[in-house]
């Protein structure tokens, strides 16, 4: 899972006012990281996925993403925003925090359902929840989510092979 988050994949204090204005942000630094070919095709991507149905959870949480043609390179970006972002949620609540999944298109299979489970998941969590919340140390955030989702697909290893007769 290394490369998949770094420390410049992670932004702590953001200030966008809309969702619209959050996905554009999303896509222009994908572009500038060098994870997407174009950020209008990737903002296109993003905003066709939210049509579907909303990413928003709970808690303050949501979890864009976008199976595109445009991403390079499978990567999630954690968002930390000042501003209440008008979000659809399972809870009514206001989404403060997101995840952003950018999942290759040559990864059909369902990389990017069990990158979503993982993170919701962990974000059943009140510990992961406060930890994600709380620091302000990139690195060791970006370590944290890491380790998160490294225990998570272990356990689920170890649970298929104790199925196995």
């Amino acid at each position: 899972m290394t490369g998949l988050i770094e420390d410049n994949y992670i932004f702590l204090n953001e200030d966008y006012k809309s969702k619209q204005e959050l996905l554009s942000f999303i896509a222009a630094k994908a572009e500038e990281l060098n994870i997407c070919d174009t950020k209008e095709g990737l903002l296109e991507d993003l905003l066709a996925r939210e049509a579907e149905f909303s990413t928003g959870l709970q808690d303050g949480f949501a979890i864009p993403h976008a199976r595109s043609s445009h991403v390079k390179k499978v990567s999630v970006f954690f968002i930390r925003n000042k501003s209440v972002l008008d979000w659809e949620t399972l809870d009514d609540s206001e989404v403060h925090y997101l995840f952003a999944l950018l999942v290759t298109k040559e990864n059909e299979g369902n990389i990017h359902l069990q990158m979503i489970s993982k993170l919701a998941t962990c974000l059943l969590e009140e510990d992961f929840k406060d930890k994600i919340k709380s620091t302000s140390d990139k690195s060791e955030l970006k370590d944290y989510i890491l380790k998160k989702l490294s225990d998570f697909a272990r356990e689920r290893v170890d649970m298929a092979k104790r199925k196995v007769p």
